[in-house]
C-alpha cells in the first residue's frame, strides 16, 4: 500500500469512530467525527432505547449533534450533555418513540425540524441559552402538551410547532420580537399565548386554524400583521388591532365564527381581499377614518352583520364586498364612490334602501341581486350603464330617478316601476338611440329587366 492511501486511511479512521457503552437497555453505539477540538455525534448505530450522550470522547468535549444523527430511531430517551451547543437539523425527526428530552444549558441553537415528527414527545424545556430555534423543529409533534421556553431565546422559525395537536398555551419569551409565519397553524387545543416582549410583527398563518384559541390581545407594539394570521380561529370572541398597523392583509380573520367586535385603528388604510370573510357573529365594525382600499369579498358571508358606512377615502367598492351579508339594513355610501364590482351586495336580503353615488356612473351585474327587502333605489342622473341584472330579485322596489335620465329609459325599457326626483340636468340628459330607418331601394319598384 502506497504511503499516500496509507495516509488517507488513516484520516478517515480518525475522522469516524463508533462509541459502545454498555447499559441498562441494552448496547448503543455512537458515531463521531472528531476534529481537532471537539466531536460531534453523526449516527446512531446501536439498539438501546434509552440514550446518554457522553460530555467527551477521546480527549476532546462533544459539542454537536449533527444533522440527522438520529433520524428516524426508535430510541425512547435522550439525554444531552453540557457540552452540547448545537443540535443540528432534522437530528431527531422521525423518532415516534422518543418521550424524553433531557438537555442541559449550553446549547445555543436547534435546528430546523430537529424534533419533527416525535409523535411522543410530550413536554420538553429548552435550556437557558438557546437564541434560536428553526423552521418545523416540532413540526407535527401531535402529543406535545408543554414546551418551555428559555428567556435567552431570540428567534423561533417558522411552522415550528405545526399541527401540536395537543398544545394548550405558550409563554414566548421578552427577547422574541416576532410571531413567525404558521408558527402554531393547526394548534387545535391552543386556548392562550402569553407574550412577554414587544413584538412588532405577526407573520402570515401565525395563528390558522388555532380553533381553540380564545384568551389573545394583539401587543400594542405590533406594526405588522401577515396574510391570514387569524384565519379560523372559530373561538376568538374579540380583538383589538393597535394602532400604527396600516394594512389588514388578505384572510386575516377568515372564519373568525365567534368573533363580535373588532376594533380598526385610524391609521389602517387598507383591507386585504376576503379579511373578514364568513365571520359570521360580527355585528357592527366601524371602518377606520384613514381607510382608502378595500378589496374583494372583505365583508362577505358575515351574515350578522347589521350595518356600515364607507369612509370617505374609498372610491372603489370591490367585488363581492358585502356578498351575502344577510342581515345588513342599512349602508352609508358617500358620493365620491366611483366604481363598484360585481356582486357588490348581493344576497343581502334585509337591506331596505339603497342610494347610488353621485360620482359612479356604472352599476355592475348582480350589484344588489337578491336583496329582496330592498324597497326603495335611488339611481343619479350621471349614471350611464345598468347591467341588466343588478337589481334582480329585488321583489316591490321602488326606484327614484330623474326625468330624462338614462336610469329613467332603463327602467322604462324593463318595465319597472320608478318615481321622478325632478328633470335631469342638460349634460344628463340621455338620448335613446334611434330605431334603424327601414331599407329603402330608391324609389325604384323593380320589375322584369328589358
Amino acid at each position: 500500500m502506497s504511503l499516500m492511501k496509507k495516509l488517507i486511511l488513516s484520516a478517515v479512521v480518525a475522522a469516524f469512530m463508533t462509541a459502545l457503552v454498555s447499559c441498562g437497555g441494552g448496547t448503543f453505539g455512537v458515531q463521531f467525527e472528531v476534529y481537532d477540538d471537539h466531536a460531534a455525534v453523526v449516527k446512531y448505530v446501536g439498539e438501546s432505547l434509552n440514550v446518554t450522550v457522553p460530555a467527551e470522547y477521546k480527549g476532546v468535549p462533544v459539542t454537536e449533534i449533527a444533522d440527522g444523527a438520529f433520524l428516524d430511531e426508535a430510541i425512547e430517551a435522550v439525554t444531552l450533555p453540557d457540552t452540547i451547543t448545537r443540535i443540528g437539523e432534522n437530528a431527531f425527526k422521525g423518532s415516534t418513540n422518543l418521550s424524553t428530552v433531557n438537555m442541559q444549558p449550553g446549547t445555543t441553537e436547534i435546528g430546523s425540524s430537529a424534533f419533527a415528527g416525535c409523535s411522543s414527545l410530550e413536554s420538553i424545556t429548552l435550556p437557558e441559552g438557546v437564541k434560536t430555534v428553526g423552521d418545523t423543529v416540532f413540526y407535527e409533534c401531535r402529543a406535545l402538551k408543554s414546551v418551555s421556553l428559555p428567556s435567552t431565546l431570540t428567534e423561533i422559525g417558522a411552522r415550528t410547532f405545526y399541527n401540536c395537536k395537543e398544545l394548550v398555551t405558550v409563554t414566548l419569551p421578552e427577547n422574541v420580537t416576532a410571531i413567525s409565519s404558521g408558527l402554531f397553524w393547526g394548534c387545535d387545543a391552543l386556548k392562550s399565548v402569553n407574550i412577554e416582549g414587544d413584538v412588532t410583527e405577526i407573520f402570515d398563518g401565525a395563528f390558522l386554524d388555532c380553533v381553540s384559541l380564545s384568551e389573545f390581545e394583539i401587543p400594542s407594539t405590533v406594526e405588522k400583521i401577515g396574510g391570514s394570521a387569524f384565519m379560523d380561529c372559530s373561538s376568538i370572541v374579540s380583538l383589538r388591532v393597535p394602532d400604527g398597523v396600516s394594512e389588514i392583509k388578505s384572510q386575516v380573520f377568515y372564519g373568525c365564527t365567534a368573533m363580535t367586535e373588532c376594533i380598526l385603528p385610524d391609521s389602517v388604510t387598507a383591507l386585504g381581499k376576503e379579511a373578514f370573510k364568513y365571520c359570521s357573529a360580527l355585528e357592527n365594525i366601524k371602518l377606520p377614518s384613514g381607510l382608502t382600499t378595500m378589496d374583494e369579498g372583505v365583508f362577505s358571508e358575515c351574515s350578522s352583520l347589521r350595518s356600515a358606512e364607507i369612509p370617505s377615502g374609498v372610491t372603489e367598492l370591490p367585488r363581492s364586498a358585502f356578498e351575502n351579508c344577510r342581515s345588513l339594513v342599512s349602508v352609508k355610501l358617500h358620493d365620491k364612490i366611483t366604481r363598484a364590482g360585481v356582486l357588490t351586495f348581493s344576497g343581502c336580503r334585509s337591506l331596505e334602501e339603497m342610494t347610488i353615488p353621485a360620482d359612479m356612473t356604472a352599476i355592475p351585474n348582480s350589484f344588489c341581486e337578491g336583496c329582496s327587502s330592498l324597497t326603495s333605489v335611488t339611481i343619479h342622473e350621471r349614471v350611464t350603464k345598468i347591467d341588466a341584472s343588478a337589481f334582480n330579485g329585488c321583489g316591490s322596489v321602488t326606484f327614484r330617478v330623474w326625468d330624462g335620465s338614462f336610469a329613467q329609459y332603463w327602467l322604462s325599457e324593463m318595465g319597472k316601476l320608478y318615481e321622478s326626483m325632478g328633470d335631469a340636468s342638460p349634460e344628463n340628459v340621455y338620448e335613446p338611440p334611434r330605431a334603424p330607418e327601414p331599407e329603402t331601394n330608391g324609389g325604384w319598384e323593380g320589375g322584369e329587366n328589358g
